[in-house]
Order: C-alpha cells, then sequence, then structure tokens
C-alpha cells in the first residue's frame, strides 16, 4: 500500500507539471500596416504570447457595426442590414450551434456534482438447492420488492473533470466567434450584393443616357441624308453605334435581377420578395476617406476568425490536461439506501431499509499504453489547432493589407476616370457641334461617344468597385470601425 500510495502522488504530481493553464501562441504582428495611412510608428508585438493577451472569452455574437453603414447615408441599406440580423437563416443555423455548445458546457459542468438516481424493481426468484445446501431441500420461490436510489460522485482530485469544462467553455466561446464571423461575412456580402445592384443601375442609366445622344445623333444623319447633305454610310454607322449600346441593357438588367435575388435570401426572404423594393435607381454613396487606421494587433484581437481559431486552441490544450488525468487513479464515492421486502405492502416498514456507502477507485495500471495513444493524439490535434490559429493571424493581415490597397487605390481610380469622364463629354457635345456645323465628318462624333460612353460606363463600374472594397474592408477588420471619417 505504501508503494501504491507513492506510486500514485508521483504520478499526480507529474500530470500537475504537464497539464499547464492555457497560454495562448505568441503570434508576432507588425507595428502597423504598410497600407494604413498615417499609421504611427511602433514596435512590433506578439498577440497571444501570454494569458493576459488572449482575446477577450466569450465574446457576444457581435451585431453588424451600424455606425460603419450609416456613416455612407444610405437607409436602404441601413435597413436591409436589419433585416439580415434579424432573419437571416445562416445567422439562426450559427445561433443553434452556440445552444448546442452551451448546453453541452452545462452537461459537463454537472459532472461535478454527485450522480442521484432513483429506481424499484421487482424480482420472483428461487435459489438453488445445489448451490445453497441446507437441510437438503431446495428454497421456495421468493417475491422481492425494491425502491430506492443510488448515488455517485467522482472526486475530481487531477482535474480531469475541470479540464473537460474548461474545454467545453472554451468550445462556446469558439461558437459565439464563428456566430459573429458569419454576421459579419453575411454583412459585408449584403453590402457587396447591394451595391453591385445601385451600380448596375447607374451603369443602366449611363446606357440609357448615352443612348438618347446617339438617337439624336442618328436623327441628325437622317435628316442630313434627307436634305442630301448627308450619306447613307453615317446614318448606318450611327445605327449601328446605337444597336450596340442598347444590346448591354439585358446584360445589365440580368445582373440588377441577380443582385436583387441575393439580397432577397440574404435578408431570409423568397429571392424575389425584395425586387420591387429595390427597382428604384439610387445612386452609390459617397465614401469615407480612410484618415487613421487602427493598429494590427487591434484588428488581430477583433476579427471573429481568429479569436475562433484562438478558442479552438484553448479547447485542444484543456482536453490534452484531461486526457493526462487519466494516468492517474478515479477516486469515486459511492452509496446507496432504499427499502427491500418480500410484499410491495411490507415496503418501508421496520426491517426493510437497506443502506451502503463506501469510496471506491479505478487505474487503469495495465492499459498506460492505450492512455499514451489518447494524449498522443490529443496533443496532435493541439499542435494542429495551434498551427491554425498562427495561419488566421497571418490570414487575417493578409486580408487587411489587400483590402486597404485595394480600398485606396479604387478611390484613386475613381477620381482620374471621373475626370476623364467630364472631359469625354465635353468632346462629344463639341463633336456633335462641330458636325451639325459641317466643320467635322461624322466619324469624330461617333468616337467621341464612343469615348463618352466608355468613360461613364468605367466611371460606374470604378464608383462600384470603390463600394465593394469598402465593404471588404469591414470583413477584414471583423466588423470594427476602422477610419476616422474626417473627410469624403
Amino acid at each position: 500500500m505504501r508503494k501504491a500510495a507513492t506510486i500514485i502522488v508521483s504520478l499526480g504530481l507529474a500530470a500537475c507539471a504537464t497539464s499547464p493553464g492555457y497560454r495562448a501562441s505568441g503570434v508576432t504582428v507588425p507595428a502597423a500596416f504598410r497600407e494604413g495611412l498615417d499609421s504611427a510608428a511602433a514596435t512590433p508585438s506578439e498577440i497571444g504570447a501570454d494569458s493576459s493577451a488572449v482575446p477577450p472569452a466569450a465574446a457576444p455574437p457581435a451585431k453588424a457595426n451600424v455606425q460603419y453603414w450609416r456613416d455612407l447615408g444610405d437607409t436602404t441599406l441601413d435597413r436591409l442590414i436589419g433585416e439580415l440580423v434579424r432573419a437571416n437563416l445562416d445567422i439562426r443555423t450559427s445561433a443553434a450551434r452556440v445552444r448546442g455548445a452551451r448546453a453541452a458546457r452545462a452537461e459537463a459542468r454537472l459532472d461535478l456534482a454527485p450522480i442521484v438516481t432513483t429506481g424499484g424493481s421487482f424480482t420472483r426468484q428461487r435459489l438453488s438447492g445445489a448451490t445453497f445446501p441446507i437441510g437438503g431441500g431446495a428454497f421456495p420461490d421468493q417475491s422481492i420488492w425494491d425502491a430506492g436510489f443510488d448515488a455517485s460522485w467522482e472526486l475530481d482530485l487531477f482535474g480531469r473533470l475541470r479540464h473537460t469544462v474548461q474545454a467545453q467553455g472554451a468550445t462556446v466561446e469558439a461558437a459565439s466567434e464563428d456566430m459573429r464571423d458569419v454576421q459579419v461575412s453575411l454583412t459585408a456580402e449584403l453590402a457587396r450584393a447591394y451595391f453591385e445592384l445601385r451600380g448596375a443601375q447607374e451603369r443602366l442609366g449611363v446606357v440609357e443616357r448615352n443612348s438618347e445622344n446617339q438617337r439624336r445623333s442618328l436623327e441628325v444623319t437622317r435628316q442630313r441624308l434627307d436634305a442630301g447633305r448627308g450619306t447613307a454610310f453615317d446614318t448606318e454607322r450611327a445605327q449601328a453605334q446605337l444597336s450596340f449600346t442598347l444590346a448591354s441593357v439585358p446584360l445589365l438588367e440580368a445582373s440588377i435581377a441577380d443582385a436583387q435575388y441575393r439580397i432577397g435570401v440574404l435578408v431570409g426572404r423568397p429571392p424575389a420578395a425584395v425586387a420591387a423594393e429595390l427597382q428604384t435607381a439610387r445612386t452609390l454613396p459617397v465614401l469615407p476617406a480612410l484618415v487613421e487606421v487602427v493598429t494590427p494587433d487591434s484588428v488581430v484581437r477583433d476579427r471573429p476568425d481568429v479569436a475562433f481559431a484562438e478558442r479552438q486552441l484553448a479547447a485542444q490544450r484543456a482536453l490534452v490536461g484531461a486526457a493526462k488525468a487519466d494516468y492517474l487513479p478515479r477516486f469515486f464515492l459511492g452509496g446507496s439506501a432504499g427499502f427491500s421486502a418480500t410484499t410491495f405492502d411490507s415496503l418501508g416498514e421496520r426491517g426493510t431499509f437497506r443502506y451502503a456507502v463506501g469510496p471506491s477507485f479505478s487505474w487503469p495500471a495495465l492499459n498506460l499504453g492505450r492512455i499514451k495513444t489518447r494524449v498522443d493524439a490529443a496533443s496532435a490535434r493541439r499542435d494542429e489547432a495551434e498551427a491554425q490559429y498562427g495561419q488566421a493571424v497571418l490570414r487575417a493581415l493578409q486580408d487587411v493589407e489587400t483590402s486597404l490597397s485595394r480600398y485606396r487605390t479604387a478611390r484613386v481610380r475613381v477620381e482620374r476616370i471621373n475626370d476623364a469622364a467630364t472631359a469625354s463629354e465635353r468632346a462629344a457635345e463639341l463633336a456633335r457641334l462641330r458636325f451639325t456645323g459641317g466643320v467635322a465628318d461624322f466619324l469624330q462624333v461617333l468616337d467621341a461617344e464612343r469615348t463618352q460612353l466608355d468613360a461613364e460606363d468605367q466611371l460606374a463600374q470604378g464608383r462600384t468597385d470603390a463600394a465593394t472594397a469598402y465593404a471588404a474592408l469591414y470583413k477584414a477588420l471583423g466588423g470594427s470601425l476602422p477610419v476616422v471619417a474626417a473627410s469624403r
């Protein structure tokens, strides 16, 4: 017994030494984003280098950051985002997973408490006279009625159950972060679909305005042809250009319908349910300029996919501790109490009460090899989660850098195309005046109108690209407020 006690104590001390408390992996991030504007210089920092650097546990599933979108001043977009948060089915699915994880955590916590069950039984039996040779005769038939309760309590001396509860708690937090990630992603997807809808409507307006100008040019060529001052060649070229311009209308109408149907599903309604509400064209919102960008370590802490990976790592590390605790004995305190009698009516009478109470333990001393394989498997899953966490951090940094770059360059491109569109509009008007005055041929008119259409269409597409880049930046920053909108 002394040797056994020594072995058990030694293993207990070893388990305490090899089942560490949670410490997030150290991942170094830069002091500032390369693509950020006016970012203050600082030294690189480590995310999760110690327990104090762990992202806030069990962050509540964030509602879409409405201020990010309200800065755009588009009330329709605000309303659609509110509908998405309330009714999107993917968000409801994620919410159900959170509730399931919470139930699993509650069940794990209950394992720390005694398990008490009640029951009753009736048995009709006859003992064998050969087995119990008393007096040489067989025992008579017996009826046994029994009712009572049984209790069992595992004394969690080495933390197996506590580690399991920690793992379930981290799993709940991971499910909450996953729900937040779904919400942020779907909000960005809704904004993207909405911007693509408004962009397609804006491009359709460009086509309609340019086709009207081209109709007037066609009418001028016909009038000149009727007056004997024009040629059929000019008329046919004008007709061809008008037809070619009008050919883009069905494609744009299809893009508008596609965006409307995507929005319908995202807000939890049948695809065509919102089409009528979004049929009236509206211009794309004016986008804010980036003045100040949050620091990389703040982004990494706020991004739900990174927080999800970090909580998954925390859960796997706790499960390693639970697996290592299986090397040690499990101690139980059990008992039962109740009544046993030969007739149902006599249950509870004097002399029918029974009880049993006492400790017990189990120790897989001859199965430690199997436990080692389970510990090795848990350690491998922990290492996998640690690598996934580090990869999530790197991907988050890449995503933000890329999104900042695309948003910045998209805004610059819009400014330059806007100058080109303004100049091409003036050039087309001058070409039409020169043609009407007889100082230029119709080829110049056609060329100027093509340039105007192309420039205005590119401007509308560029504005759409900038708006979708703004939506992508929201997702990259995990739904946080990244900018100070000091100028537009």
